[in-house]
């Protein structure tokens, strides 16, 4: 029997045309899909990419949290400022009235204006509602020690506070329990020195030698102070890569979980941050000729 090729292919056509019509639809609508979802991603859905590879652990400590950078005489200008951010917002995410990342950068004396004046104070008022996991200050103004100290302050409180409430509560238990002879009283919650839960790193500051000690866990310096004219000594540091110092120390704070002991090991501590730029030794007070325990400087 002869077959009509023409009528052939027409009744084989007709037979695939569905699964043609089928595979056209689920294709077009697996595209538009993969749109829709790119376009409805938000930044916090966009991980950074050290945020990514941190351990679980790690992740859960810095969820919710903040560390603080502080940018001040020599490193608030406009091309610092925003070689810093485009850094920080690639690895670690940026805290911002529009996204939610790790990282709170705070430019002086531009962030701090107050009825037309630069207010040191309103760095208070710009935290305190913050978990910090850390606070690094560059170039730090005179008077911002007196601020960090605050915020110490308020770090202090809020575990006191979450003591005493843990307390009030083991009270109460002990009270519901007194009649039963058999059941022991919870023991005691044992008492002890509180200090700032994070850990402060100040760096390259202008501000009172002294207070600086005092408020951050070590200082470090880029020439020794030798008189009273240290405050004009140029902001340049040549052959040195200050936004490999500022990484390394955003990674410190999130295993540190804790202000640094004041040893013997500080001192390799801050090496390691610096790397191999530059060797830093201890800073020698010039009127006193003491060794400061945290503050060292590099030439």
């Amino acid at each position: 029997m002869k077959i009509n090729k023409s009528k052939y292919a027409a009744a084989l056509l007709f037979a695939l045309l569905p699964l043609l019509i089928f595979g056209c639809h689920k294709n077009n609508t697996e595209t538009k899909a993969g749109e829709i979802t790119k376009s409805t991603q938000t930044p916090q859905q966009k991980t950074a990419v050290k945020i990514k590879h941190l351990n679980s652990s790690n992740r859960e400590y810095i969820k919710d949290k903040t560390i603080a950078v502080f940018l001040g005489h020599g490193f608030n200008d406009e091309e610092t400022v925003s070689r810093f951010s485009r850094l920080l917002n690639l690895n670690y995410g940026l805290n911002t009235p529009d996204s939610q990342g790790l990282i709170k950068v705070l430019v002086y004396p531009d962030d701090f204006m107050v009825g037309g004046k630069a207010r040191l104070s309103s760095l208070y008022h710009k935290l305190e509602d913050d978990r910090l996991a850390g606070l690094i200050t560059f170039g730090a103004p005179e008077g911002l020690c007196d601020v960090i100290a605050r915020l110490e302050d308020l770090s202090i409180k809020k575990q006191q506070e979450l003591l005493d409430a843990l307390k009030k509560e083991e009270e109460t238990k002990d009270a519901l329990s007194s009649s039963q002879s058999s059941q022991e009283s919870t023991p005691p919650i044992e008492e002890k020195v509180l200090a700032r839960t994070y850990p402060v790193f100040s760096y390259f500051q202008q501000d009172d030698s002294l207070g600086s000690e005092s408020t951050a866990d070590f200082v470090l310096d880029y020439t020794p102070k030798t008189s009273e004219l240290d405050n004009e000594r140029s902001d340049s540091i040549p052959d040195f890569d200050s936004t490999l110092l500022l990484m390394n120390s955003v990674d410190q704070m999130i295993n540190l979980r804790a202000p640094l002991s004041q040893d013997k090991n500080l001192l390799n501590f801050v090496q390691k941050l610096v790397g191999k730029q530059k060797t830093v030794s201890y800073y020698n007070d010039y009127e006193t000729g003491l060794k400061s325990i945290n503050h060292f400087i590099f030439e």
